[in-house]
């Protein structure tokens, strides 16, 4: 039998011992938590609209990979083993974007703040975002199911699969998925006449440096106009 200075002494180891565990949760999922905020994910580009025995879809994306870091967000496209490249890079504090493009040896950088960057949206096609109960698991997330109708001539429409389980601020406020808080990991875009679909195929946090958001050296500034012509010269040829 227990006596009572015994037993008053084991309420206190418990009591030690409950708190120590406690804390460790928390901190463990504040780590977690963490972790979730800052990193890349891969994903695989198609191109549902285009006939698939297009020649030119050997010089499209194939990859693209979004990388993330608090407010700050990159998406970067690649082709023609090197030859181009397409970025852009948001940053929700400061509410501007970067747009840049390698176009063999030519190299261009449009920033766009504040105000800029909401009179170029209003150029693109709005979206009809229609939410469901419907779920789909994606690289191990429960993603919530969107049926998109784009509101053009052509009234497009396809799915999108987003989670709320991936810590980033606002991560769609520049573009048609605005009023969507979660992270799209699977879901369609189209920029001068190209329409791709993105399906996410690894996520990978990590740590990552200031420069991934920054303009990379010897890009040109240019105008909004001048971007425009470049890139829509170049996908023009792919349609």
């Amino acid at each position: 039998m227990w006596n009572t200075d015994q037993l008053k002494q084991l309420k206190k180891i418990h009591h030690i011992f409950f708190t120590l565990l406690v804390s460790l949760l928390i901190f463990s999922c504040t780590e977690k938590y963490e972790g979730q905020s800052e990193g890349e994910i891969h994903f695989k580009v198609t191109y549902p609209l285009m006939d698939k025995d297009n020649f030119m879809l050997d010089m499209l994306p194939k990859k693209m990979i979004t990388k993330f870091k608090e407010d700050k967000m990159s998406n970067t496209l690649s082709a023609g083993m090197g030859m181009f490249k397409f970025g852009i890079m948001s940053d929700f504090e400061h509410q501007s974007i970067i747009r840049t493009a390698k176009l063999i040896n030519k190299k261009y950088a449009l920033t766009l703040n504040n105000d800029a960057v909401f009179e170029a949206f209003k150029k693109e096609p709005t979206y009809n975002i229609q939410f469901s109960n419907d779920t789909k698991t994606i690289l191990g997330y429960e993603c919530k199911k969107l049926i998109i109708t784009v509101k053009d001539e052509t009234n497009h429409n396809f799915f999108a699969y987003y989670t709320d389980k991936i810590n980033i601020n606002h991560p769609n406020w520049f573009n048609q998925y605005a009023k969507i808080k979660g992270v799209l990991l699977e879901y369609e875009y189209e920029k001068y006449g190209v329409r791709m679909r993105m399906k996410a195929t690894k996520i990978h946090f990590k740590q990552l440096e200031d420069e991934d958001f920054t303009i990379p050296e010897s890009y040109e500034a240019v105008s909004l106009e001048k971007m425009d012509k470049e890139m829509s010269e170049l996908f023009g040829s792919f349609q």
